[in-house]
């Protein structure tokens, strides 16, 4: 956490910025102003834009960057910096995050409760269709805790265990969700995601768009007796990247798994809601076969070596290829504000 970040030169940005990193090569490297020049709004907008070949460089050499002392204090101006780069295609129709729409494609980060840790994971894994990139705005940082966790997952696959990657390789991945009956409105804080409404997490009451949806993202829609969905979903465990070719674990199954529970949720609520369920909400091999305790504790061994936090600053702007690293969120006390943005 109080790591000493070393300086960086990254002579095509310019003299009106300074680099700094963890280490080099690993997210995030830091870019920060190095005088008032770009305190200016449009200003800096300018440079972003001028500067965003490199930008798009560093995302994908270091996994990430964090725009820090900037002038971005509203969403507004955080969805301006967003619009210089290429918007994600698709959208978060069925997406797993309790969550509403801010301005535009700006988002609110979660709504799931303060106390809960969320473990570091890939936006969208457990969908064919997901962003190449995402981007978090600290509209407020949080009074204690909060930051914004990530890990570099770059040699991930090559870390494990032969049998398990071969698993991984024939059997694939299947995901069930779970979303209760029509809801009214989101709440404020919500304990557990499987208790948000299909009609939000599809942003439609008509359950005829939902099943157009899901067919359209390759979903498999089940509606039970009680009027809640469960949708299945299958998807392959690893994504080439773009840009570099390497192949890339993508998935949620070493978390959202039958052998674990995230940090700060309520065990036994977590366990009345999968006792309730037909089809248990889970991430499992596309056999059906959910994973040992044995292959979680390789992922979380590799993971563990791999996850970063520091204190999140007001105004800070984070950019994260969304396949080489991972972000999570630790617990936190008082306000937070934290938006994203998904991006290509």
């Amino acid at each position: 956490m109080n790591a000493v970040r070393k300086t960086v030169i990254v002579r095509e940005l310019g003299e009106l910025v300074r680099c700094n990193a963890f280490e080099p090569g690993t997210p995030p490297l830091f870019i920060e102003p190095a005088s008032d020049a770009l305190k200016e709004r449009e200003r800096f907008l300018q440079w972003a834009k001028e500067c965003r070949p490199t930008l798009d460089a560093l995302i994908c050499e270091y996994g990430g960057i964090v725009l820090r002392g900037f002038p971005i204090s509203e969403t507004a101006h955080f969805a301006a910096l967003m619009a210089l780069f290429p918007t994600f295609h698709g959208d978060y129709k069925g997406g797993v995050a309790p969550r509403m729409r801010v301005e535009g494609q700006v988002m609110e980060a979660t709504r799931l409760d303060r106390a809960v840790r969320l473990r570091l994971h890939s936006e969208m894994a457990y969908l064919r269709d997901y962003p190449l990139r995402i981007a978090f705005f600290s509209k407020k940082a949080a009074d204690i805790g909060g930051e914004t966790i990530i890990g570099d997952v770059r040699g991930l696959l090559e870390s494990l265990p032969q049998p398990l990657r071969k698993k991984l390789e024939e059997h694939g991945i299947m995901t069930v969700r779970n979303y209760a009956p029509r809801t009214a409105a989101l709440d404020a804080a919500v304990p557990h995601m499987d208790l948000r409404g299909w009609n939000l997490a599809f942003e439609t009451d008509d359950p005829a768009e939902v099943e157009e949806v899901c067919r359209s993202k390759g979903l498999e829609p089940l509606w039970n007796e009680d009027g809640g969905l469960t949708v299945i979903n299958r998807t392959g465990a690893a994504a080439a990247h773009p840009k570099t070719g390497q192949l890339l674990y993508r998935s949620n199954l070493h978390s959202y798994n039958t052998v674990t529970v995230s940090e700060g949720l309520d065990a036994e609520l977590v366990e009345s809601i999968r006792a309730s369920q037909k089809h248990p909400t889970g991430t499992f091999l596309g056999n059906g076969e959910p994973l040992t305790l044995e292959d979680v504790q390789h992922f979380e061994h590799f993971l563990d070596q791999r996850t970063r936090a520091w204190p999140w600053l007001d105004g800070d702007v984070m950019i994260l290829d969304n396949l080489e690293t991972w972000h999570g969120r630790n617990p936190y006390q008082g306000s937070r504000d934290v938006q994203v943005a998904m991006l290509d």
